[in-house]
């Protein structure tokens, strides 16, 4: 399986439904960058194929990160993407749920980042997911 072409694949699609996705990107990680310095450990909400990990691991090399959604198919990708490298947790949890900080290790996380998964949640349960969120954070 040609899983670069599939990597490859998500991101094309991505980019037509956001044309300055690269940029957003960039100004995430650029925060990113200035709130935890050059080894964060960052947990990718909703990371789907590990999009922003690929981008976050070729800025920062020591960085460590956690790609969590609930698609099978996207992590995945997202393993085999991933499989021979250490600084890459993959976790299947349902962000729909207010289960999901017990699939990852409390107050662990220098930065939760995320790309544009969340619109679908109803705003009562984003408001809950953004509390939970805190649960997870280094103080």
């Amino acid at each position: 399986m040609d899983w670069k072409s599939w990597q490859a694949s998500w991101d094309a699609q991505q980019e037509i439904f956001m044309p300055d996705r690269e940029q957003r990107l960039a100004a995430l990680l650029d925060t990113v960058q200035a709130v935890s310095g050059p080894a964060p450990r960052v947990l990718d909400l909703a990371g789907g194929t590990g999009s922003i990990t690929i981008r976050l691991l070729d800025r920062f090399p020591q960085a460590t990160s956690v790609i969590l959604d609930v698609d099978a198919a996207l992590l995945e990708i997202a393993r085999a993407t991933f499989a021979d490298d250490s600084r890459v947790e993959i976790v299947r949890a349902d962000l729909g749920t207010p289960g999901w900080p017990a699939s990852v290790s409390a107050g662990s996380f220098d930065a939760v980042v995320t790309a544009t998964a969340l619109h679908w949640l109803p705003d009562e349960r984003r408001a809950e997911l953004y509390a939970e969120i805190r649960e997870v954070m280094r103080p």
